[in-house]
């Protein structure tokens, strides 16, 4: 977990007016007259975003929401955002306004929950996910191309490996190896070369059973790679005026949003793309035959 400096805890603690005389954060030392400054109707220099000037009703109106620099009202080098009550929930380097490089984020004890890189919306290199109590939840590595590449790990809340197998430009192969929460073998996948996997079936626990959290448990019906549950009966409505056939939508900032065949208003075969609040792929919702069919690798 990252550290927090004395300097950072006192900052938090001082009030508001003495703040507004004396402001020193992410290396800003000129005064508050200095900042949330519009120059020719762009955004220049050092903002701090409060409550009040976003319709964040979980936010008091004097609660800093985000902190950084704008370069012509895009933002640029290391910004910063909170939880209500001044939680750090993320550290993100923009370049030209848009995330760049590493970043970091966090849950709101203040425990880290990812850290990797960003590249032109996408991950690229070593990505770390973890659960709130500071246990490795995912470990992999993405390509330029925002594709995982090499081993791919999943872990059980309890840090037991859960998932391992090798990716290639995004798509499995060789052998993927399951795990029952007590370390037992539960399922292999063998990967042809269209990344298409043949189980071995699953196998009993030999050791005695390890006792997880409920929702973990749950995860337990999960059948294949990419957390797919066979059995959801989820559907996702496109727009209306989509005739039945192959489709490929877009979201408003002209990112692929849908892709695949569509029958009667639906997503029938194909991809949904989920992107996060900055605009990054976070991960893709695979249908088949109109239901929920998994989710796919990155």
């Amino acid at each position: 977990m990252k550290q927090i400096s004395i300097f950072t805890y006192f900052f938090f603690l001082l009030p508001l007016s003495f703040l507004a005389s004396d402001y020193t954060g992410l290396g800003q030392t000129d005064s508050m007259d200095s900042i949330n400054q519009t120059i020719e109707g762009k955004k220049q220099g050092y903002w701090i975003i409060y409550g009040n000037m976003r319709n964040l009703p979980e936010y008091l109106s004097n609660e800093v929401v985000e902190e950084g620099q704008f370069k012509n009202s895009r933002k640029e080098g290391v910004w910063r955002k909170y939880f209500p009550g001044g939680q750090m929930k993320s550290e993100i380097t923009y370049i030209n306004g848009r995330p760049t490089g590493e970043f970091e984020t966090y849950y709101p004890n203040g425990q880290l929950e990812e850290k990797g890189n960003w590249k032109g919306r996408v991950y690229t290199g070593s990505f770390e996910r973890y659960y709130e109590d500071g246990t490795l939840s995912q470990k992999k590595t993405f390509n330029e191309k925002g594709k995982t590449e090499g081993v791919v790990e999943y872990y059980h809340t309890n840090g037991q490996l859960e998932l391992s197998f090798a990716t290639n430009n995004g798509k499995e192969a060789g052998t993927a190896s399951r795990f029952w929460p007590n370390g037992d073998l539960k399922e292999e996948i063998t990967f042809d070369e269209k990344g298409e996997g043949v189980s071995s079936g699953i196998v009993e626990r030999v050791n005695p059973e390890v006792e997880l959290p409920i929702f973990e448990k749950e995860r337990e019906g999960i059948a294949a790679l990419g957390e797919v549950n066979p059995g959801a009966a989820l559907e996702l409505e496109a727009p209306k005026a989509l005739k039945d056939g192959y489709h490929k939508t877009y979201n408003e900032n002209k990112d692929i949003l849908m892709d695949g065949e569509f029958l009667g208003g639906k997503l029938w075969d194909g991809k949904h793309y989920i992107y996060d609040e900055n605009g990054l792929l976070e991960k893709i919702e695979v249908y088949k035959d109109g239901k929920f069919a998994g989710t796919g690798v990155q």
